[in-house]
Parts: structure tokens; sequence; C-alpha cells
């Protein structure tokens, strides 16, 4: 059986319809916020290489458009604290 095809940030925000920096402050805000249910939407990624490179499967990408379309915005955003820092 094939190995799973794993996807670099710049692919993963092709196919989910944001920017690489947009993945990354999702990801900052996990951090900040690991106890908030939406953070439990965010995949876990893969690092490998000598530059630790993130990698998601694909899979992780439509966990990442749910991510995306349960994100409230606007004044009761959840990201502002992470955005405007």
């Amino acid at each position: 059986m094939a190995e799973e095809k794993l996807y670099k940030i710049e692919e993963v925000a092709l196919m989910v319809g944001v920017s690489s920096p947009t993945i990354n402050i999702w990801y900052r805000w996990k951090r900040s916020h690991p106890d908030h249910e939406l953070a439990e939407l965010l995949p876990d990624f893969v690092q490998c290489g000598a530059r630790q490179t993130r990698y998601w499967k694909q899979a992780d990408c439509w966990k990442l458009i749910q991510f995306k379309q349960s994100i409230p915005h606007g004044r009761n955003g959840i990201l502002g604290d992470t955005t405007h820092s």
C-alpha cells in the first residue's frame, strides 16, 4: 500500500482557500487556546527535514476547512488577540 501524500503549507492553503500566514495564525491561536472547543478542529501536522517543514495529510485539509467555516468572525471573532499582537 502506498504512503499517504503529505502537503506543505502552501499547498494546504490553496486547498483550504486561505493564505499561508492565515494558517500560521490559526496554529498560533491554537497554542494560546489549547482548551477551546474549536482548537480541537485544527489537526496536528508532521514536521520533518532539516528545516522542520510542516506537512498535513489530505484528510487534515477537510478539518482545516471545517475550522475555517466554524470560527466566528467580526466583533465576536476568536482570533483577535492573536492577529493584533
